[in-house]
C-alpha cells in the first residue's frame, strides 16, 4: 500500500512540477511580449518626435509654395515693363515648375490627399496660364494679359491650402 501512495505522490509532484514549468514558461513569454510591445511603443514615440517637425515643415513649405504661385503674386513677381509675351509666358511657367520641383520631396511627409491637392493646384495654374496666352490675340499688350491672369480665380489653390491646413491640424 505504501508503494501505491508513493506512486500517487510522485505523480502529483510531477504534475505540480509540470504545471510550474508551464506557468514559468508562459510568464517568460508574456514578459518577452510586453518588452517587445514596450520597445515598439518607445520606437513609435521616438519616430513621432523626429517626424512631426518634418511634417510641420512640409505643411509650411507647401503653403508657401501655394502662396507664391497664386496668379496675382506670380504675375507681380515675374512681370516687368517691356517683357515680351513669350518671356512672360515662359517665366510664369518656369516659376510654377521651379517652385514645385523645389518642394517635391515634401510629399513624403503629407498625406496622399494633400499631395494630390498640391499637384492639382499646380496643373490648374499651368492650364490657366496656357489658356490665357492661347486666348489672347497675337498683338495683345503683355500688360493686358498680365491683368487677365491676375483676375482669374483659382479654386484649386484654395482647395489645396484648405487640405494642407487640415493636414497640419491633424498633426
Amino acid at each position: 500500500m505504501m508503494d501505491t501512495f508513493q506512486l500517487i505522490l510522485m505523480v502529483v509532484i510531477a504534475l505540480l512540477l509540470a504545471g510550474l514549468v508551464v506557468i514559468a514558461y508562459r510568464s517568460y513569454k508574456l514578459r518577452e511580449w510586453e518588452l517587445r510591445l514596450r520597445a515598439k511603443s518607445e520606437m513609435r514615440i521616438a519616430t513621432s518626435k523626429m517626424v512631426t517637425p518634418l511634417k510641420v515643415q512640409a505643411c509650411e513649405r507647401f503653403l508657401l509654395y501655394l502662396e507664391r504661385v497664386q496668379l496675382p503674386v506670380l504675375v507681380k513677381r515675374t512681370y516687368t515693363p517691356g517683357i515680351t509675351r513669350e518671356q512672360l509666358h515662359l517665366s510664369l511657367l518656369q516659376s510654377v515648375e521651379d517652385e514645385f520641383e523645389h518642394n517635391m520631396a515634401q510629399q513624403l511627409y503629407v498625406s496622399s490627399e494633400a499631395w494630390r491637392a498640391v499637384q492639382s493646384a499646380k496643373e490648374e495654374l499651368v492650364g490657366q496660364i496656357n489658356a490665357t496666352f492661347d486666348k489672347a490675340e497675337a498683338g495683345t499688350d503683355v500688360a493686358i494679359i498680365a491683368q487677365a491672369l491676375v483676375a482669374l480665380p483659382n479654386p484649386f489653390v484654395d482647395q489645396a491650402v484648405a487640405q494642407i491646413k487640415k493636414e497640419f491640424n491633424a498633426i
